[in-house]
C-alpha cells in the first residue's frame, strides 16, 4: 500500500464529474440509517443535472424500490449481477441482468448448499435478514443483527470457505456476500458506462468519481482515479492493497454529503 489516501480538499479534478457511484450500506447510511442530509445532497446532485448511480450488495427486492423512490438514475445490485433503473415518464422499471447464472430452483439449490456449509462451521451468524429478497447471491450476517459483531478475521475466514465452494466472494462493514459467477460491483459499472453514457472505461474514469466504505469497495478504489472513502473506512485501510485516493472527514453519510458538498463547489 502507498502513502494513503488524501484529504477531500486534494480533489480537484480537471473536468466536470458527472457521474456519482456509491455505495449505500455505512457510505450513504450512518449507524445503519438513512438520514434526510443524505437524500437532500442526493437531490442537489440531481438538481445539478448530473447522474447518481447507487452501487450496493443488497437485494433485488430492496433495489426495485431504491430504483423507483430515490433521486438517482439507476442501482447496481447483489454486488454486480443487475442494475435497475426507473423511467418515470413511461412509469417503467428497466431491470438488465449482467449474471451469467440464471437465477431459480437450480441456483436457490446450490446457494442453501453453501448456507447449511457455513452456518454448520460457523455457528455465531445468521443469515442476511435480506436473503429472502435476493435473486443471485447469498449474504452472511456478521455485524449487522449480530450482536456482538463478529471480527473481519471471521468475515475473512467465512469467504475463504465460500470460494472453497466454488464461489466468488467479498466482505463488507456488515455481510460476507458470495455468488456464482465473475460479475462484480466494477465491471457492472463499466457496463453502465458503455450502455447508459456510450462511455470506454478510460472516458468513464475521467467524469466519474466512486465513493465507498469497506473491503468490497476495493475493486473500484485501485481503478477509479477519483476513489474516495468516507472516513470510517480507516479501519480497513491496512488491509488494501488499493485503498481510496481520498478520504472524507466525516463518516457514513456525513461523509457523503461533505464529498457532494465538494463536487458541486469545485465543478464547472
Amino acid at each position: 500500500m502507498g502513502a494513503g489516501p488524501r484529504s477531500l480538499s486534494g480533489l480537484q479534478p480537471r473536468d466536470s464529474i458527472q457521474v456519482l457511484f456509491f455505495d449505500i450500506d455505512d457510505t450513504f447510511t450512518l449507524n445503519g440509517r438513512v438520514r434526510s442530509t443524505a437524500f437532500a445532497a442526493l437531490e442537489a446532485w440531481q438538481a445539478s443535472g448530473r447522474l447518481a448511480v447507487a452501487v450496493t450488495g443488497r437485494p433485488a427486492g430492496w433495489c426495485d424500490h431504491f430504483a423507483r423512490m430515490w433521486p438517482i438514475h439507476s442501482v447496481i445490485g447483489e454486488n454486480g449481477a443487475f442494475w435497475f433503473s426507473y423511467q418515470p415518464d413511461q412509469k417503467r422499471l428497466d431491470r438488465v441482468f449482467l449474471s451469467d447464472t440464471p437465477p431459480g430452483e437450480a441456483l436457490r439449490a446450490r446457494l442453501s448448499e453453501v448456507e447449511r456449509s457455513i452456518l454448520a462451521q460457523f455457528p455465531a451468524v445468521k443469515i442476511a435478514s435480506d436473503q429472502a429478497y435476493r435473486l443471485y447471491d447469498l449474504a452472511i450476517d456478521f455485524a449487522e443483527d449480530v450482536v456482538p459483531p463478529l471480527s473481519l478475521l471471521k468475515a475473512d475466514r467465512i469467504a475463504d470457505q465460500m470460494r472453497a465452494m466454488g464461489m466468488t466472494a467479498k466482505v463488507s462493514s456488515i455481510h460476507v456476500n458470495g455468488w456464482f459467477g465473475e460479475h462484480d460491483k466494477y465491471r457492472a459499472c463499466v457496463e453502465w458506462l458503455d450502455r447508459v453514457l456510450g462511455q470506454t472505461e478510460q472516458q468513464g474514469h475521467g467524469l466519474s468519481v466512486y465513493v465507498g466504505d469497506s473491503l468490497n469497495d476495493e475493486p473500484m478504489f485501485a481503478r477509479f482515479p477519483w476513489s474516495v472513502g468516507v472516513a470510517n473506512v480507516q479501519p480497513f485501510l491496512s488491509q488494501m492493497t488499493d485503498p481510496p485516493a481520498f478520504v472524507t472527514p466525516g463518516e457514513g453519510a456525513d461523509g457523503f454529503c461533505e464529498l457532494v458538498e465538494h463536487l458541486l463547489r469545485v465543478g464547472p
